[in-house]
């Protein structure tokens, strides 16, 4: 820890002592003295939902692609994650105007990733799931293993004057596998499709729209290796560690003999609108809404879909700029919400004439409502720009995340309201070197949350043969401890950028170190650090 902090502080060292440095060469270099992660966000249409808004790309064509390899190890975690961690991974991007009508934007990307001693959740993605199936215990704890690929493409027209035209695709596919019984193997899929248009209306003004179709499904499958009469327990989490324990076996949550899907649909309509208030000040926002819905099981006469579950979802975007010379300021204000019930199925088995066997449903019984809110203001400035490459960049902002969920087992209730506040700093300085750039950035990180692990209550006086409801107390306290303990962060890297011989590629090798730290002493966390270090090389051209 005394390593890091001081390779930490003689690299903020460094970083201020740069503003003295500079080189004539590379700033005559038109390939060096670009950024891609500069061209991408200084224009908010460029990276709002809506594809007509490709058309507003006005630099030159630009890609950029990179191999990374990370570890990460320490054991403040949360209850899905895992102490030890290795993970590689690629990816490729690129802007690219094919005509003076069309612009097209592309990404690919692989994850490859490796945990050891994980237990947890059995979903690839849990941060906004109806609900959760997890382990009943600790003792079962093992390597997991998680293939993903991640596709965008997306194309603007630019129709006629005044009205631009667009489609977007995003596409996920994960594979996921647990190697320890009780073992199971994760599918997730993820698709996106949308269509919109976008309008500039004179010279001050544009409105976009755009409608947006997202289909989500994680297939889980649970099996044991060999035969093996041990007995194995998953907890059905219906929210806040409140729920049910299923034995496992040839049916039910974890059934054996059939892969169980999650299913969720989305339908969202966006608006979007931008002003030139003065000749250097843009004024952008963006709303959302979208409707959520979905199920558990497969639908079916002779199959059973076990829980349901619908949400209501809103968004605002909100950002300010102010493009000066040769600098630009933006204050960008960020807010969503979602609010989701989930309700369990009720049902029997029926025979009917012909002897085969179906399933009768009546009225859901509800297991949990979940409201997920989060804010983030955030100003950025790029300094000293060069081209399209900002010698100082500045970060600084807020961001608060809120959980409000109440789970069912009735006569018994749960209630959880957690929230987390986090402020942050970072900065990033390019400094131009005889032949190449070095690259150094330097950022900290306050977090704190607040609320109750729980707070259990019920509707009416429990008879004597209900003793209470399953929990899983240790995930409950460890997740508590995760978002709400006082916790620091602290981050630097350092790349060094040069442009490859005889070739148009800006080539970079970079290294980068994140530490986490809680200020807290608790049973149901692994540790109170987390340390992890990447290895990147990459090009831009």
């Amino acid at each position: 820890m005394k390593k890091i902090l001081s390779y930490i502080i003689m690299l903020g060292e460094v970083i201020m002592a740069s503003s003295q440095l500079s080189a004539q060469t590379v700033y005559n270099d038109s390939l060096m003295s670009r950024n891609f992660s500069y061209v991408k966000n200084r224009d908010f249409w460029l990276t709002s939902t809506n594809a007509a808004a490709l058309t507003q790309y006005r630099s030159a064509n630009i890609s950029a692609a990179e191999m990374s390899a990370t570890h990460r190890k320490g054991g403040f975690i949360n209850y899905d994650e895992s102490p030890n961690t290795w993970s590689i991974g690629a990816r490729a991007e690129s802007y690219y105007r094919l005509s003076p009508t069309v612009v097209t934007y592309g990404m690919m990307s692989y994850d490859g990733f490796l945990g050891k001693s994980m237990t947890g959740s059995a979903f690839i993605d849990t941060s906004r799931q109806p609900f959760d199936i997890t382990e009943d215990s600790l003792t079962n704890s093992g390597k997991k293993h998680r293939d993903t690929y991640h596709l965008i493409g997306a194309i603007g027209w630019e129709v006629r004057k005044g009205l631009d035209v667009g489609a977007k695709i995003d596409f996920t596919a994960a594979n996921a596998a647990k190697y320890k019984d009780l073992r199971h193997k994760t599918k997730l899929m993820n698709l996106e499709a949308s269509a919109g248009m976008f309008a500039p209306i004179g010279k001050s003004l544009a409105l976009g729209a755009n409608y947006i179709y997202r289909r989500n499904t994680e297939s889980l499958i649970f099996s044991t290796y060999g035969t093996n009469d041990k007995v194995y327990n998953s907890f059905i989490n219906y929210g806040p560690w409140i729920g049910e324990v299923e034995q496992f076996s040839d049916n039910g949550f974890t059934d054996r003999s059939r892969e169980m899907p999650l299913l969720s649909e989305y339908h969202e309509g966006s608006l979007q609108a931008s002003w030139n208030m003065m000749p250097d000040v843009v004024w952008y926002g963006a709303l959302s809404y979208a409707y959520r819905s979905g199920y558990y099981g497969r639908k079916s006469p002779h199959t059973i879909v076990y829980m349901n579950h619908h949400s209501h979802l809103m968004g605002y975007e909100t950002r300010l700029q102010w493009n000066g010379v040769r600098q630009q300021h933006y204050l960008i204000v960020k807010y969503d919400e979602e609010n989701l019930v989930n309700n369990r199925s009720t049902f029997r088995s029926l025979v009917n004439d012909a002897g085969a066997s179906y399933y009768e449903y009546y009225d859901d019984v509800k297991t949990a409502n979940r409201l997920w809110k989060h804010l983030n203001i955030e100003y950025t400035t790029y300094l000293e720009i060069e081209n399209e490459l900002p010698l100082w960049t500045l970060q600084a902002g807020m961001d608060r995340s809120q959980r409000k969920q109440t789970g069912y087992d009735y006569p018994f209730y749960r209630l959880q309201n957690l929230s987390r506040t986090e402020g942050f700093f970072h900065a990033e300085r390019n400094i131009m070197l005889h032949k190449g750039i070095l690259t150094l950035n330097l950022g900290v990180s306050y977090s704190k949350g607040k609320g109750k692990a729980c707070v259990d209550d019920t509707f009416i006086e429990p008879s004597d043969k209900q003793s209470g409801f399953p929990q899983m107390e240790v995930f409950m306290y460890r997740e508590y401890e995760y978002i709400t303990a006082p916790q620091y962060s602290i981050w630097g890297g350092a790349k060094y950028a040069f442009r490859f011989p005889k070739t148009n590629l800006k080539t970079y090798v970079a290294l980068d170190v994140t530490h986490v730290k809680a200020n807290v002493h608790q049973e149901y966390l692994v540790g109170k650090d987390h340390t992890g270090v990447e290895l990147a090389i990459g090009c831009e051209f």
